[in-house]
């Protein structure tokens, strides 16, 4: 997704998740404030988009899946047998964590891996968003 000029200017001026940009804006410093934008940080989640089935397969423990009724067998087959999977929609998500009961180590490491750790600016533009020292200097005239 495209960085939006307007938005990013709010996200400098407003600063909403006090990640400090007003020294760095205040010295010019638009590479910093990119760097800032674009640092992955622990507290920012970001949902990944397209997962290879083998990355879900792994998530898998024999035990749990061998506990599973045969239509859940199925599914869950059926979505492995997908090639990828698109771990971002809600229906996917939701039949996945579904057929496994909260608390097995299945259902937790299938939720662990469909959301990754991500940057403000995927937070803001979407995932895999970079944001240029260029941006800033655009969206600080416009």
């Amino acid at each position: 997704m495209p960085v939006n000029y307007a938005q990013l200017k709010t996200e400098l001026q407003t600063d909403p998740t006090a990640i400090g940009y007003a020294p760095m804006l205040s010295a010019g410093d638009h590479a910093g404030v990119a760097a800032a934008l674009n640092l992955v940080r622990q507290t920012i989640t970001i949902r990944r988009d397209i997962l290879p089935a083998h990355e879900l397969f792994e998530c898998v423990v024999t035990a749990e899946y061998n506990s599973l009724t045969a239509s859940e067998k199925s599914r869950l087959d059926t979505i492995l047998g997908m090639g990828t999977v698109n771990v971002k929609g809600d229906n996917t998500r939701s039949q996945l964590s579904a057929m496994f009961v909260a608390g097995t180590a299945t259902r937790t490491n299938m939720l662990a891996i469909m959301d990754r750790k991500g940057s403000r600016a995927e937070q803001l533009f979407g995932l895999s968003t970079k944001v240029a020292p260029s941006d800033i200097a655009l969206a600080l005239a416009s």
